[in-house]
């Protein structure tokens, strides 16, 4: 009876181990799949978004001005609640009158935004035109004064010149005259896709108006179909996360806009004092680009040295240094002021999450990535806490730091020496 048992006992841990090399080779499998597919996945995420992109449009334009929508309906309701206290209908007009503020609001930020933008654009093509002569003989001048005072590197370059100018010519017979109709069909689709962006900042808008007025109802109804599907238990804990998934992307891209909004008057102020051309569109560029992490002053500060470059290559060199100087600072002392520890992701991630994000979905991968990460990191974090704490370990990390091994009897963590 008791070699029965063994004997049982036995085909359980084998059928024990044979099922989770099962499961094992089954989820390798399945991430190798998924990674192999990545690109597919992607473009058939681009794809929808692409086909929604006015509806979300709108869903963006309203989570930012949310904040304001509400702050003013309170402002507004009360100043009615005042003036016509048996009034039963301030609270809806409240709402409209919010509405009008935010799309009016919205307006003339993108009106002022192109007004600043536009007449300096025409202004910085028409002098780069002119200037491109004398730029180009300056940055001429300037070679030939650091080729004169190195003549090794002289020689070096003049034996190599024939040979770059002929590989230089080559490329444009073979690869550039060839594909001058396939430029102009890209710069027609390009023009064609920016009419298009704008026509869905349009419909975006009109989408925004209604989001912001039935977010409240929407709300509702999806917290009672999460309690409906889910129930009670389940149901919380899925508020609780949305509810933190919002305040994550709330704190960090309002935080975000804020810091590039200061980083853009800073540079516009520093290239005004040292009499820096194009200020206004440079500071626009830096300013912009700067919503997305890490990487975004480099992004802005590559066309910005271009452009000063056709000016004088000693303007360009002093621009790239002060965007480093800039960046540590944006870095150390006023992005952590404004966005505090909102995601709580270490230096790694951030990375990984930006390159990641930004490979597959562009520059909007980019801009969300961070939120996003740190909502997947701390999901995974929560998980892996609440199966410690179910085989009876601890969930703390610092537990696990310079661990040999657990002790399968007393649960003791033993250090390695």
């Amino acid at each position: 009876m008791e070699d029965r048992r063994n004997e049982e006992d036995k085909n359980s841990i084998y059928f024990k181990w044979g099922l989770t090399a099962v499961s094992v080779i089954i989820i390798a499998l399945v991430i190798s799949l998924i990674f192999n597919r990545l690109g597919y996945i992607a473009m058939a995420v681009r794809t929808v978004i692409s086909t929604v992109s006015s509806v979300l449009y709108g869903v963006v334009m309203a989570f930012l001005m949310a904040p304001v929508y509400d702050k003013i309906t309170v402002w507004v309701s009360e100043i009615l609640s005042s003036l016509f206290p048996k009034w039963k209908k301030s609270g809806k007009y409240a709402k409209m009158i919010a509405t009008l503020a935010c799309l009016v609001i919205l307006i003339l930020v993108v009106f002022t935004l192109i007004m600043m933008i536009i007449p300096e654009l025409a202004n910085s093509i028409t002098n780069v035109i002119s200037y491109a002569p004398s730029g180009m003989e300056n940055l001429e001048n300037w070679l030939k004064d650091i080729l004169n005072k190195n003549p090794d590197l002289e020689r070096l370059i003049i034996g190599n010149y024939l040979d770059i100018s002929e590989r230089l010519s080559d490329f444009a017979t073979t690869n550039v005259l060839p594909n001058v109709n396939t430029y102009v069909k890209n710069l027609s689709s390009g023009v064609l896709n920016a009419l298009g962006v704008i026509v869905n900042i349009i419909i975006g808008m009109m989408v925004m108006m209604y989001l912001l007025n039935m977010k409240t109802t929407l709300v509702s109804q999806a917290k009672k179909i999460v309690y409906a599907v889910a129930g009670v238990r389940v149901g919380n804990e899925i508020v609780t996360e949305a509810r933190y998934i919002k305040n994550m992307f709330e704190k960090f891209i309002v935080g975000k806009i804020i810091d590039s909004i200061i980083i853009g008057l800073i540079n516009y102020i520093f290239m005004a004092v040292i009499h820096m051309p194009y200020a206004l569109l440079i500071s626009v560029v830096v300013g912009v680009t700067n919503v997305i992490p890490f990487f975004g002053p480099f992004i802005g500060a590559v066309p910005s040295i271009v452009l000063l470059l056709l000016i004088s290559p000693i303007t360009a060199l002093q621009f790239a240094i002060w965007i480093l100087v800039l960046q540590q600072v944006d870095g150390n002392i006023i992005g952590p002021k404004i966005l505090g520890q909102t995601t709580g992701l270490p230096s790694f991630w951030v990375l990984f999450s930006i390159l990641l994000f930004g490979g597959l979905f562009g520059i909007v991968g980019m801009i969300i990535a961070v939120p996003t990460w740190a909502i997947i990191y701390r999901t995974i974090g929560r998980l892996a806490e609440h199966f410690l704490r179910k085989k009876g370990l601890e969930p703390d990390s610092k537990n696990y730091m310079d661990l040999d091994y657990i002790d399968e009897e007393t649960r003791k963590y033993v250090k390695m020496e």
